[in-house]
């Protein structure tokens, strides 16, 4: 037993308790009723977006959020598939190992399910084809509902700032985790509401993204949970586990994006 003792502890997800999960659920239900309320409030949606028009004719304020908005999803997103990679190797990141997976899980899952499905079975116009005087700074393709970078920002920050932001046996919480924690929540964030600024997506579409993203999560986090009490995940087979969750990235990137 004290030789298996600390293989079991390594593999382990944070603490995720029925509180929790009742919390997060109740901010997907807070998010999903603001996002129908700015939906359904007449011209709400329209004029926050159009509230920006005139900033994004300033180029300096277009060349930052456009940079922003189209490539800092890739900022956080591949260096976290080459750190979860790496931490089957690094000593120090292997406890991490299935918040990380969860976290890309997570974002490979649901992918697909913003976009095409949710996209194509809503069919909402993006603002600037819906309302000729909107501009935005560029063009984007498809429909408009759910965003799909608002749902990704959350879903690959989520799990880490829960995780930073726990104290259990596994993890440890100290400032050095909080600070990364508040960075992590405000890129989310910026980068959610960013896609608002740059006049491709309504405020009901960020919503309802970042809401799909919290609840996804809570869904996967308590599946892999169930995995590990039951042994169905285990070091043995974690590697299996892991490619399979590569490989739908991977296929993601290649055929959906």
């Amino acid at each position: 037993m004290a030789i298996n003792s600390p293989e079991k502890l390594e593999l382990k997800l944070f603490d995720f308790k029925n509180q929790k999960k009742l919390m997060l659920i109740f901010c997907t239900t807070i998010l999903w009723v603001g996002a129908l309320i700015a939906h359904f409030t007449p011209g709400f949606d329209y004029w926050l977006v159009g509230s920006f028009n005139s900033l994004r004719a300033n180029y300096i304020y277009a060349d930052f959020w456009y940079y922003y908005t189209k490539y800092m999803l890739y900022v956080v997103g591949f260096p976290l598939i080459i750190i979860y990679i790496a931490s089957f190797k690094i000593q120090k990141l292997k406890p991490y190992r299935l918040v990380f997976m969860l976290a890309i899980m997570t974002s490979a899952i649901g992918n697909p399910i913003v976009d095409p499905m949710l996209k194509d079975l809503i069919a909402l116009p993006r603002p600037q084809v819906a309302h000729l005087d909107l501009n935005s700074l560029y063009y984007v393709s498809g429909f408009s509902f759910p965003s799909g970078h608002a749902f990704q920002s959350f879903a690959i920050t989520l799990p880490l700032i829960i995780c930073f932001l726990t104290n259990d046996a596994t993890f440890k919480r100290n400032w050095k985790k909080i600070v990364l924690a508040l960075i992590l929540l405000i890129y989310a964030l910026t980068l959610a509401f960013s896609r608002v600024i740059a006049g491709v997506h309504y405020l009901s579409d960020i919503l309802f993204g970042i809401g799909f993203a919290i609840i996804l999560m809570v869904i996967l986090a308590s599946l892999l949970q169930w995995l590990l009490d039951k042994n169905y995940l285990n070091l043995e087979n974690e590697k299996w586990y892991a490619t399979i969750v590569i490989t739908i990235t991977l296929i993601n990137y290649i055929f959906i994006r």
